[in-house]
C-alpha cells in the first residue's frame, strides 16, 4: 500500500512579500479615510455651532420684537402718539401753551 501524501505548497518569500504590500496599502487607506472623516466632523460640528448662536441671536431679535409689538398696541402707546404728534389732551385736561422764546 501506497502512504498517502499530502503536498505542502510552500509560500514563497514573494507572495509574503506581496501581501505585507497590500494590507500596508490598505491600512493607509483607511487612515487617510479616517483623517478626512473627522476633519469633516470637525467643521461640521464648528457649523453646527455657529448656527446655534445665530438661532440664539435670532430667538432674543424675535423676543424683542414680540415686546415692541405688544408696546405699539398698548394704550400708552397710543395716547403718547396723541399727545406729541395730534396734539390731543384727555378730557377734563388743560393745555398751557408757552409762547415765550428763550
Amino acid at each position: 500500500m501506497k502512504k498517502a501524501t499530502k503536498s505542502v505548497k510552500r509560500r514563497r518569500p514573494f507572495d509574503r512579500t506581496i501581501i505585507l504590500f497590500f494590507m500596508v496599502l490598505f491600512f493607509i487607506a483607511i487612515s487617510v479615510g479616517i483623517a478626512s472623516q473627522l476633519s469633516m466632523y470637525g467643521k461640521y460640528k464648528q457649523e453646527a455651532e455657529e448656527i446655534l448662536v445665530q438661532i440664539q441671536q435670532e430667538q432674543q431679535k424675535n423676543a424683542e420684537y414680540i415686546r415692541e409689538k405688544e408696546y405699539y398696541n398698548s394704550d400708552a402707546y397710543v395716547e403718547k402718539v396723541a399727545r406729541q404728534q395730534l396734539g390731543l389732551v384727555m378730557p377734563n385736561e388743560v393745555l398751557y401753551v408757552n409762547n415765550s422764546k428763550n
